[in-house]
Order: C-alpha cells, then structure tokens, then sequence
C-alpha cells in the first residue's frame, strides 16, 4: 500500500454542488504494484472522507526521470498506476516506491 505523507495539509472549500472538502498531499507509490483492476487501495477514509468525487495526481521518479498517470478507480477504490506514452497500466509486482506524486482529492 502507498503512503500518504503527514505533513499534508487539509483544507475544506465550497463548491456550486455545496460543502466538499479538498485534501491536498504527497503520495508515494506501493512497494509491489497490483495490475488488472487490482491498483492500489485507497480508502476515501484515508484522507477523512466518506466519498471521493475527484483525485488528481500524476507520479515523478527522480531517479530514473520517469513520469506515471494516477487514475482512482472509484469502484473499487483503488489507485491504478498507468504509463504515458503507452497508457499501458503498470505490470504486477513492480516497485513504485521511488515515484512521488502531490495529489489532490475533492470528495465529501
């Protein structure tokens, strides 16, 4: 499972649809990656919500200049790791630990 860092700052906004709330963070990969619609679990409860309605986030590796696509799965709330150029998503068992994303999730 990735870790969320806990110096993340949570900030509550209003929004046309009434009261979201907005959690602004870093988030680093899991140590062994899960494909096929597996991902990586996130829970809304993680960042004190009861539902996410939006995440966005896209991960850098510093140490091999690679960039990957964070897309949350909400049905099985998930995180699904993809890659650019390909839109492949990420294979099984792979090691995104060194990739680092700021993300943000609006939900409520």
């Amino acid at each position: 499972m990735a870790t969320l860092s806990e110096t993340a700052l949570p900030v509550q906004a209003r929004d046309v649809a009434g009261v979201r709330r907005r959690w602004i963070g870093r988030y680093t990969g899991p140590a062994s990656y899960s494909p096929g619609g597996i991902g990586d679990p996130f829970l809304p409860s993680e960042v004190e919500m009861g539902a996410i309605g939006s995440f966005k986030g896209q991960a850098w590796n510093s140490g091999t200049a690679a960039v990957r696509i964070l897309i949350y799965d909400q049905v099985n709330q998930t995180v699904r790791w993809f890659i650019p150029n390909t839109g492949a998503e990420v294979a099984g068992a792979q090691d995104l630990s060194g990739f680092v994303a700021d993300i943000e999730v609006v939900g409520r």
